[in-house]
């Protein structure tokens, strides 16, 4: 790359910045030159993504948290794409068991071809269950060989021969493919490779190179401890403290959850989640299992569940890998990470007490894009976002480049979605997904004061996603790509912030005015008449009820200054409905909400 990549282009930005990543599987690859590009003009100070977005978060993290070591920091980020080029479908490994089903994957990647993609899935299958394969050509020999012997003529008994013989292969391997999705795969946890390094595999499995990765971003010895959440907060050399998030899904439960989780308090919605020792030995590297072995209380199951359970570390004590892994589980992929917790909605003390099994899988699921992350009504520093999307050369100018790269600067583009056409059941299924996950991503991405600082990087349907066989060539394009963007941010001068916070404060000031509109007529009730029904107003109901209220019951000076803020803040909404109101100038696009949602 022509960039200068040396210790003294990252040693004093004067800067601070936000970054959020979006999923991608291997459109990861796009990260690590984009973040480097961003780190000579700006610190991170809060960085955040989800599944290859948590990857690149993680790399970061770590980077900013060694950024003025010798070896490590953003100097040791750059030298990704090297190691990752050649060996990108290295790090996958699948477990022996499903070893066959990935070949055929990988076949279906490979090719091109419908032909190609059949002779491939056909020979993947073959080699993989070749003892199948005999089983059932062998049966298929045998019921054959009567039919022969009865003196039919040649050619058709050669026929009827090669009918039954292929017959009999092709159900064996039908019969075994239904085996390897009804129970290899759910054994391995509904994913074909675990993320350690496997039998027959290469050096590395990804969870193991991304263990390796983050200990040498952060300077750290091969042998310590992995780097953590809480050791974030204090970064040497008296640096800011680094805020890591990613997300994660859990399956069982149907909903998302943050990482860094709330474990260990009471009333916390995760309170209460376990491992289990020997399921997460099979997913990260012997030296974080001694190390959460050393952190983590003993969890002495109550019910006779088999196994040896320890509690979720505190957030200050998980390190990055364990939280970068939860996020990054793509279904049929990577295996979904196991936890345990007790669920007391059951009527009975054992039903309570028992330890049940929930599937962590990719954090795609739920927010493919949390550009929420770090968000603030009135920010003051930028936050970034990297997205990954469909390249089409057909919506960009030629004037202004390839297309592959590019921001909405002016306030009144971007306001919309892309129409994207499907063909097909199959597309038809895989967008009523994608519409379901991603429909909260996609709107808030395109809200002003969001989408004009997110840099979108157009990639084709061959490039990165599920793509595990692409070429090394491919790679350093998507990696040439990533370092565009990431030079393409840091063109966000002075001028470009100041707007981005006009366009905030606008946003706010209008949200904020049909809120406190919204919120002062509830308090006021509704004229009443004669025949209509009778509907107490909030603010009658507040002058009756919270004195004697036995739940979450307040001090008397509490609940005083409540009643008191609830008065001025009604008070403010009703003079603000003076003309002009805030809503009848000129308002960027679209509307907003502002609501109490649940926190993931």
């Amino acid at each position: 790359m022509s960039s200068d990549q040396s210790q003294a282009a990252f040693a004093a930005p004067q800067e601070y910045c936000d970054i959020v990543m979006k999923g991608g599987i291997t459109s990861g690859v796009v990260y690590p030159l984009a973040l480097t590009s961003l780190a000579k003009k700006y610190r991170f100070s809060n960085i955040g993504g989800t599944s290859a977005g948590a990857i690149a978060a993680a790399a970061a993290a770590a980077a900013e948290y060694g950024r003025l070591s010798d070896k490590g920091g953003f100097l040791r980020l750059a030298t990704v794409p090297d190691e990752v080029g050649p060996h990108l479908k290295s790090l996958f490994q699948p477990t022996p068991a499903l070893k066959p089903l990935f070949d055929i994957f990988v076949a279906l990647l490979e090719s091109r071809s419908t032909f190609g993609k059949i002779a491939g899935v056909l020979r993947a299958a073959l080699l993989g269950y070749r003892k199948e394969a005999i089983i059932g050509g062998s049966l298929g020999f045998f019921l054959a060989l009567p039919l022969v012997a009865q003196g039919v003529a040649f050619w058709p008994s050669l026929v009827l021969f090669i009918l039954l013989v292929t017959l009999g292969v092709a159900v064996a391997l039908v019969w075994r493919l239904i085996e390897a999705f009804k129970r290899d795969l759910p054994d391995n946890d509904y994913g074909l490779c675990p993320g350690l390094r496997q039998e027959g595999g290469g050096d590395e499995g990804l969870t193991d190179w991304l263990a390796r990765l983050i200990d040498e971003a952060a300077d750290r010895a091969p042998d310590s401890a992995p780097l953590t959440f809480g050791e974030l907060k204090k970064p040497p050399e008296d640096g800011r403290p680094i805020t890591l998030m990613m997300m994660t899904t859990s399956l069982m439960e149907k909903r998302p959850y943050t990482l860094p989780l709330d474990s260990g308090r009471e009333g916390d919605a995760t309170y209460g989640f376990v491992f289990e020792i020997g399921e997460w030995k099979r997913l990260f590297p012997e030296r974080v299992i001694d190390y959460l072995l050393k952190v983590c209380e003993r969890d002495f199951q109550s019910q006779g569940e088999p196994g040896e359970f320890y509690t979720f570390p505190h957030r200050d004590d998980l390190p990055i890998v364990v939280a970068a892994r939860m996020s990054l589980s793509f279904p049929g992929l990577i295996s979904a990470v196991p936890l345990w917790r007790r669920d007391y909605k059951y009527a009975s003390k054992p039903d309570q007490q028992t330890l049940r099994r929930c599937l962590f899988s990719d954090g795609g699921l739920s927010s493919n894009f949390p550009i929420h992350f770090f968000d603030k009504l009135l920010p003051n520093t930028p936050t970034f976002a990297i997205s990954l999307d469909v390249f089409d050369p057909k919506r960009h100018d030629p004037e202004e480049g390839d297309g592959r790269i590019w921001m909405f600067r002016n306030p009144r583009e971007g306001a919309s979605l892309p129409i994207l056409p499907f063909s097909g059941f199959g597309d038809f299924l895989f967008r009523l997904v994608d519409a379901a996950k991603d429909w909260q991503d996609n709107l808030q991405s395109v809200l002003p004061g969001y989408r004009e600082r997110i840099v979108h990087v157009g990639l084709s349907d061959d490039e990165g996603g599920l793509n595990i066989a692409m070429t090394e060539e491919t790679v350093r394009k998507l990696v040439a790509l990533g370092e565009r963007a990431g030079e393409r941010l840091t063109d966000f001068d002075g001028d470009d912030m100041d707007a981005h916070r006009w366009r905030r404060f606008l946003v706010a000031m209008a949200r904020m005015e049909q809120t406190l509109d919204d919120l002062t007529r509830s308090c006021e009730g509704v004229a009443q008449t004669r025949s209509g029904p009778t509907v107490e107003s909030f603010g009658r109901f507040l002058e009756r009820y919270p004195a004697l209220a036995r739940e979450y019951e307040q001090t008397p000076e509490v609940l005083n200054a409540m009643l008191t803020r609830a008065a001025e803040i009604a008070e403010i909404g009703a003079q603000w409905r003076d003309l002009p109101t805030i809503r009848s100038g000129r308002i960027p696009h679209p509307d907003t909400n502002l609501r109490i949602t649940a926190k993931p």
